[in-house]
């Protein structure tokens, strides 16, 4: 099948520098629209972004580009650019992804990457500003009720409706909305963390920035939905945290509320993430996101279980969604 908008991107980039007809390199699609695939010529390395303008932020990427450079953050520049067709190029940070090098046990690049929280939180939003409000935690919640639980799992609508289940999602909004707000990622994990020439991180996928809870990164991060952290390890990284933002933010709650905070937050997160996993599957046929469902799964139990005000979600685990994942092998029958 002949791919038209791969034939107009590489008509586009000749364009641009003046080129004859090119053979472009596919790099990779991720969980959205957008498509990437390199270009090299001579010692220089391009790549190049197919993102339909219907469904991508492509303004939003290319201003936070900039905003991120200006806090000294490493981040893919922003050549030349096309809004109307969907069409950026961008300079080449390489293929080396962190989650490759966590999985070969290469764990040192966690301070690192903890590091970068505090330029991340001091990214100048774009305007007008988007806040991480109760409205968008409610949103991304329903996410989690409609596509994990009604349609992957095919359970009851009036299940997530139950008042018990409700004060709990009101209780991780309430968690959120009570930290200091500053600009997040929203999707500060290992697959958007790059390591350039085995010495220093690049940081990728940051269109989404928002204004939000001073735990979300952190919670994305150390609760990674493609890389299970230690215990141990995620506790001195948690307290690298703390420390690190009662310096640089004048923090003054408790390493305690912190946790908390951030319990909460990694909740919410992985209930989201549940939803978009399952959308990914059900609405985009991507169902390879299904084989991570588990481990997000057991982080959500596991913060059910460490806090009591959290029971009834443990109720709503134990006796609806984990039989119905076994059921659609999703989940190892125990």
């Amino acid at each position: 099948m002949t791919d038209i908008r791969q034939q107009a991107l590489s008509a586009w980039f000749c364009q641009q520098l003046d080129l004859a007809d090119i053979s472009l390199c596919t790099v990779s699609a991720d969980a959205s629209f957008r498509r990437y695939f390199r270009y090299s010529i001579a010692d220089v390395s391009y790549i190049l972004v197919d993102a339909p303008p219907a469904t991508e932020k492509n303004q939003e990427f290319i201003d936070y580009a900039i905003n991120y450079a200006a806090q000294g953050i490493d981040v893919p520049q922003v050549l030349f650019y096309d809004l109307e067709q969907g069409f950026l190029c961008l300079t080449d940070l390489g293929d080396q992804t962190l989650l490759p090098l966590l999985t070969a046990g290469q764990l040192d690049w966690y301070p690192m990457a903890v590091k970068q929280l505090d330029l991340i939180a001091n990214v100048e939003a774009r305007s007008p500003h988007t806040y991480y409000d109760a409205d968008f935690f409610n949103l991304e919640l329903g996410l989690f009720e409609q596509w994990f639980c009604h349609e992957l799992l095919q359970l009851p609508q009036a299940l997530c409706a139950e008042s018990e289940l409700r004060a709990c999602f009101a209780t991780l909004v309430s968690s959120a909305m009570a930290q200091p707000q500053v600009s997040v990622h929203r999707d500060f994990h290992s697959r958007n963390i790059m390591v350039r020439d085995g010495m220093s991180l690049a940081i990728i996928d940051f269109q989404d920035t928002v204004i939000g809870p001073l735990t979300y990164d952190l919670a994305s991060l150390l609760t990674d939905c493609y890389f299970k952290l230690g215990a141990t390890l995620r506790q001195q990284l948690l307290m690298q945290a703390f420390k690190q933002f009662e310096l640089s933010r004048g923090l003054s709650c408790s390493f305690s509320q912190f946790e908390q905070w951030f319990d909460f937050m990694a909740l919410q997160r992985h209930l989201k993430v549940c939803g978009i996993f399952s959308r990914l599957s059900l609405r985009d046929n991507k169902h390879h996101y299904l084989a991570d469902l588990p481990l997000v799964v057991e982080y959500i139990q596991k913060t059910c279980d460490k806090y009591q005000q959290l029971a009834p979600l443990s109720l709503l685990f134990e006796r609806s969604i984990l039989p119905a994942l076994r059921e659609r092998k999703l989940l190892c029958t125990q």
